[in-house]
């Protein structure tokens, strides 16, 4: 008997899934556009399209999101698009090969910060034209959810790595100083928020938002999905549907929870912070987590972010107003 009701279970498992479902729901007018092209792919800042050519061998020509195309390759960051090895200076239309597959990179001046998919990391001089510094960290690469990209902080180059922690490395001795490291358990995941807020820096994994102090770190461990800042305010959007807003302390000020929520990647347009939830909502949310939830009529299958208040699903662009 037992083992029946095991395979039952096992069979209608799946059934007792749930969603969030809200008290209460408005309406608010989105004009809607449709453009000849898809989004592909994004970061926290920037948005690839796609345009596909061709019936029997299709080709794909990826563009920007200010319309520029980028050939065969995705954009990354500023001035930066990646394919593979390979990374397209955008505005200089130059290609340079690297070692590795590219995961993430950062471009300032004439060097470029950039992390490799095996966890290898390092400098690319652009005037040499070959890597003057590289490194690796140990430990298990993991990557889930968004990932975070180098920065160039003074002299120093900061590195989020796929084990979680963050390199730190003189940029004028080209010389590796010290590991952060976010989590204090033993679990390894990519590194999904690198920013400086009000001159403090902010690192964050899905177990742990972290301010780092020249003598010790203060943690805020927590199941992430996303990390933002609006003004000096930092907000967490975890995997169970709350919202959390901390100060630059990482003291909870606040805390609001949208049961069984499945969050896209929120942006702050005109103060507050949006973000659409998966079973086709958007969610508006003030400084102070007062927040609506009004109908929408998005494909959440498709790549969908929001940025600079329109929301790019597929072909269509809906506008915040």
């Amino acid at each position: 008997m037992k083992k029946y009701l095991l395979i039952l279970a096992l069979i209608f498992a799946g059934c007792s899934t749930k969603h969030f479902e809200p008290e209460k729901v408005y309406e608010k007018n989105l004009n809607e556009t449709t453009q000849n092209k898809k989004l592909s792919d994004y970061t926290y800042k920037h948005l690839t399209f796609v345009k596909t050519k061709g019936f029997f061998k299709e080709k794909k020509e990826y563009f920007d999101e200010n319309g520029k195309s980028l050939g065969e390759f995705i954009k990354i960051n500023d001035d930066l698009a990646a394919n593979g090895d390979k990374l397209l200076i955008i505005s200089q239309k130059k290609v340079v090969k690297l070692p590795n597959l590219v995961y993430s990179a950062t471009k300032k001046g004439n060097y470029i910060a950039v992390v490799f998919e095996d966890n290898e990391y390092g400098i690319y001089d652009l005037e040499k034209k070959t890597l003057v510094f590289k490194n690796s960290d140990d430990g298990m690469i993991e990557g889930r959810y968004i990932h975070a990209s180098p920065i160039f902080y003074n002299d120093l180059v900061l590195f989020p790595l796929l084990t979680g922690n963050v390199a730190v490395v003189d940029l004028n001795k080209k010389q590796f100083i010290r590991n952060l490291i976010i989590s204090e358990k033993n679990i390894n995941d990519n590194v999904i928020f690198l920013k400086i807020v009000n001159d403090r820096l902010f690192m964050a994994t899905p177990h742990a938002l972290v301010l780092f102090n020249p003598n010790f770190l203060i943690h805020y461990d927590d199941d992430i999905k996303y990390v933002i800042n609006n003004g000096s305010y930092l907000y967490i959007f975890t995997i169970d549907g709350r919202v959390v807003k901390l100060d630059t302390d990482l003291k909870k000020i606040k805390e609001i929870k949208l049961p069984y929520a499945s969050f896209s990647l929120p942006s702050v347009c005109n103060g507050k912070i949006y973000t659409v939830e998966y079973e086709d909502y958007l969610i508006e949310i003030d400084k102070n987590l007062n927040y609506k939830v009004y109908e929408g009529d998005f494909d959440t299958d498709e790549p969908l972010k929001i940025q600079n208040c329109k929301i790019y699903n597929d072909n269509k662009v809906f506008v915040i107003e």
